[in-house]
């Protein structure tokens, strides 16, 4: 029967994650209580009497961690019953499918197993125990991160960003090495507890001990192998091929498509100001960005409506004054027939003229990507439960910008080059402009795997990201997304900028460390030359999430072998004759060859026990 202790450990471990995470009182987490947040979910699931209290366990602890990390998904307006409501049941239901996984060892224990365990010549069922928990912990991660339902908030691999040492390692893992080694700890934690009275209590306790330390080792040597790989990234000397010089606005508004003019001229002026400082130092600007979702009249058509709009400034005659190219969050039509929109960046050149666009590929589901949308009675019941929007299409494939680099700005070289070439031939060096291939995930793109996977592999320079996530109206939602997209810079070893109407807007380089930042909920812009660095491929780069899917491989080749001897074993027992009455021959034959095994696999050796 499910105990209350097994309940209240699991509601531990889902507080300790969401304290870990950031939050609203440790606004970038603490990595110490992550390392130790499954420690209390390793003890309740390991006293799970039947898959029904594992279920029960993993659903709450689903619920609770979703709950306490992800609460400012209730400000979603309109959308609060999916955003938090049906995910958070969501989420709660997909980990208690995964109550099958971490049961299964015991669900499919062969008969033999406790005994072998008892009489210590099983030396593997303790490393195993917890090399089984992390694997199956880190493919729930990975899973609940992927696809339609993907949600990679809540994650183990938010806990450690403090520990900039230890996340390199995601050049290599992706956040996933990350969250293997967090639960690894918590599991040597969690079995160390429950060993200590059957150590103490058992005649194999010498036997279990070793295999304990031996676990403990092997984690200890994967943490350390990671820290010195992290300390290898960190002392690497890196220097940039080119300097894109950037502004990046945080207008701190809500867009609204009845304050779209205020928003535009509260952003124009932002701009202005900052373009007038750098101007003052004689400085030429590569590319200025706006967040996400900044204009609300819909593209291509559109281009002609912003000649003229807003009537104080209108908007392609304030870019085309400034002569820089322009970012700018907005929508796209793809048919307006079937009411498919795109959520975009824009993208205009410096004399103001529309050249094309990114459309968001991986939309939030239920709240921008909404199942059915094409039918006109799904369109009418979704609007009188919101009041407005359909959704959004999500876009069909990467696409980059290319910008020139006009500033001139030279990156510093760790060397000098001394030159007596004419000034003529010197010029005709510089002759050929220089560009930059930037892609730009819009909001969740960044935390989408597959989505920056495939703008890098595309030839991206640097993600260039637009969000609006003012309508969080919480800190530790605009940090944890933060948090979320500067694992890509470290990745695919690229700068990550970011631009977010409220926050948390951001230069980020490739080894993560914020380079420039701007307070939180407060209007202002960021002007900085922005470092590109040579394009290398990572092992991440180039083979995506593989840790994930060897952890997938190695659990369902178990699961294939465990079900295989449990077949063997139960056709090994029927057939064992039923007929055989006791005390006769057979009977005494029949127990000789019994005993004569149990003595075999099951005989303690009393020598090696009392060296």
């Amino acid at each position: 029967m499910l105990q209350f202790l097994q309940i209240f450990c699991t509601l531990l471990s889902s507080f300790l994650i969401a304290l870990a995470i950031p939050n609203e009182f440790l606004h970038f987490g603490s990595p110490l209580i992550g390392l130790f947040s499954l420690f209390p979910f390793y003890i309740a699931l390991s006293r799970s009497q039947s898959l029904k209290e594992s279920f029960i366990l993993c659903f709450v602890h689903g619920f609770f961690t979703h709950l306490f990390s992800s609460f400012w998904l209730g400000n979603f307006a309109g959308f609060a019953i999916f955003t938090l409501g049906a995910s958070d049941f969501g989420t709660a239901f997909f980990e208690g499918f995964f109550a099958l996984g971490f049961y299964f060892p015991v669900l499919f224990e062969s008969k033999y197993e406790p005994l072998s365990h008892r009489s210590g010549k099983n030396h593997f069922s303790v490393p195993f125990k917890i090399f089984w928990f992390a694997s199956v912990y880190t493919v729930w991660e990975y899973c609940k991160s992927t696809g339609f339902l993907a949600y990679p908030w809540g994650t183990i691999s938010m806990t450690a960003y403090k520990w900039n040492t230890l996340t390199q390692i995601a050049d290599i893992t992706g956040v996933y090495g990350i969250t293997f080694l967090f639960a690894s700890f918590s599991a040597v934690l969690g079995e160390g507890t429950l060993l200590l009275s059957e150590i103490s209590n058992s005649d194999s306790g010498k036997s279990l001990f070793s295999s304990y330390t031996k676990a403990c080792l092997a984690i200890l040597v994967l943490v350390f192998l990671s820290v010195f790989y992290g300390i290898d990234r960190l002392s690497q000397e890196r220097y940039p091929t080119k300097i894109m010089n950037t502004i990046l606005v945080q207008q701190n508004r809500n867009p609204n498509r009845r304050e779209e003019e205020a928003n535009i001229l509260a952003a124009q002026k932002i701009t202005q100001e900052k373009i007038d400082e750098i101007t003052q130092d004689d400085e030429k600007l590569d590319l200025i960005v706006w967040s996400e979702a900044v204009l609300s009249k819909r593209f291509p058509a559109a281009e002609t409506y912003y000649n003229y709009f807003p009537d104080e400034n209108p908007l392609i005659k304030f870019i085309k004054k400034n002569h820089t190219p322009f970012v700018i969050g907005g929508p796209v039509v793809f048919n307006d027939e079937n009411h498919e929109y795109g959520n975009s960046a824009l993208l205009f050149d410096k004399n103001g003229k529309f050249h094309g666009s990114y459309t968001k590929m991986h939309l939030v589901p239920f709240a921008e990507l909404i199942p059915l949308r094409q039918y006109e009675r799904v369109r009418k019941i979704i609007k009188s439960m919101v009041g407005f929007s359909y959704g959004w299409t999500p876009g069909k494939k990467p696409v980059l910008f290319e910008i020139p680099l006009e500033s001139k700005i030279e990156p510093e070289k760790p060397f000098d080059i001394i030159s007596i070439l004419p000034e003529k031939d010197k010029k005709k060096k510089d002759e050929p402009v220089k560009s930059v291939l930037i892609s730009t995930p819009i909001c969740f793109d960044d935390s989408a795997h597959e989505v920056c996977h495939a703008l890098y592999n595309a030839g991206s320079e640097v993600f260039v990201n637009i969000t609006n996530d003012s309508w969080s109206k919480t800190e530790s939602a605009e940090i944890q997304h933060f948090v979320v997209a500067h694992y890509r810079s470290i990745e695919y070893r690229t700068t990550t900028i970011r631009s977010a109407n409220a926050g948390y807007t951001c230069v980020i380089d490739p080894t993560g460390k914020i380079l420039a930042d701007l307070p939180l909920f407060e209007e202002g812009a960021l002007s900085y030359h922005v470092p590109i660095y040579e394009r290398k491929l990572t092992v991440y780069a180039r083979y995506g999430d593989w840790l994930p899917y060897t952890l997938i491989l190695l659990v369902f080749t178990y699961i294939f072998f465990a079900v295989l001897q449990k077949q063997k074993e139960e056709i090994s027992l029927k057939s064992i004759p039923t007929t055989l009455l006791p005390h006769t021959i057979e009977w005494y034959e029949l127990l000789e060859r019994v005993m004569a095994r149990y003595e075999e696999d099951f005989a303690i050796d009393w020598n090696r026990w009392n060296m």
